[in-house]
């Protein structure tokens, strides 16, 4: 038996309108099984300790990325499988691993194919895509709580204030302890591969990624968050690639961290992968990568 989560406000409570088809549909596959829905912040990691404790060995997050986040941060030591359908903005993880939409989901949940991937730490708190650090964790501050269009056109016009004024920063970086750098920077990423929709995910790195944006300035900052490929070439910043297993990251003055799309603690910050595994069903064959431009790269 299965034991699904579900986020009734990821996609601004689209979850909602398809329930119905989606419980027939793993009803069908053979793989119903029991259906919680979280309330509020941090519910989704006391329902998956539930979960655990009633003897289930899969659990499914149904919702965007920071669903996903919390069930990572519930299942401790637990030797139990991670299955995702995504619904919502927010899902660069399930999209790397071949999950496009619920309807696929449904029949990759039934496949159970299972990878094994490393899993990041930030102090206490555990992440599977992404760590930011500058202009991504603005963004994510300042993302609107609702998916309509009103919300959106009021965010969209506040962005183009706030991406305006947005300043580079300055951060001290430690790799493995054996070497540190100095940089401005736009934006720090960290993830334990590049999830994103532009490439698959790499389950065998065992490393972090570092992606370090240059400086940028006005409103080529908010297009390039927007839509990289309609910034003209010349207008790009300098980015550099860096892999490390821990990274350790100091600002001149305090700056949000945002870990799997929420905003989780402030720097300095310790980063580094886990001792824990992730067991997570994903698809036979993953998505393409599509082209772009590669960055520089220093191996560490």
């Amino acid at each position: 038996m299965y034991y699904y989560i579900l986020n009734p406000a990821s996609g601004g409570g689209r979850i909602n309108k398809i329930q119905d088809r989606l419980k027939a549909r793993l009803k069908e596959l053979g793989i119903a099984g029991e259906f919680v829905k979280s309330i509020g912040e941090g519910d989704v990691t006391k329902l998956t300790q539930l979960g655990i404790r009633k003897g289930y060995k899969t659990i499914v997050a149904v919702g965007g990325t920071g669903t996903i986040n919390e069930v990572i941060n519930g299942i401790g030591k637990s030797d139990i499988a991670v299955g995702i359908i995504p619904i919502g903005r927010q899902n660069d993880l399930a999209h790397s691993l071949g999950i496009l939409d619920w309807q696929t989901a449904c029949n990759i949940l039934a496949a159970r194919k299972i990878d094994i991937l490393d899993v990041g730490r930030v102090g206490k708190k555990f992440f599977i895509t992404s760590v930011n650090i500058g202009f991504g964790a603005e963004i994510t501050s300042q993302r609107p709580q609702e998916d309509s269009l009103l919300h959106k056109t009021k965010y969209y016009r506040h962005a183009f204030s706030w991406s305006s004024k947005f300043k580079p920063q300055k951060a001290i970086l430690n790799f493995n302890d054996d070497f540190i750098a100095e940089t401005d920077f736009f934006n720090i990423q960290i993830s334990n591969a590049r999830f994103s929709e532009n490439q698959p995910v790499d389950t065998k790195s065992n490393l972090l990624d570092i992606l370090i944006t240059g400086k940028m300035s006005g409103l080529n900052s908010l297009k390039y968050i927007m839509d990289p490929e309609k910034l003209k070439p010349q207008k790009r910043p300098d980015i550099s690639l860096f892999r490390a297993k821990r990274i350790a990251i100091n600002t001149q003055k305090p700056l949000d961290v945002a870990i799997d799309g929420s905003i989780a603690c402030k720097t300095p910050i310790v980063c580094e992968i886990s001792k824990r595994k992730l067991k997570l069903i994903v698809a036979r064959k993953k998505a393409p990568a599509k082209t772009e431009p590669k960055p520089k790269t220093t191996k560490k």
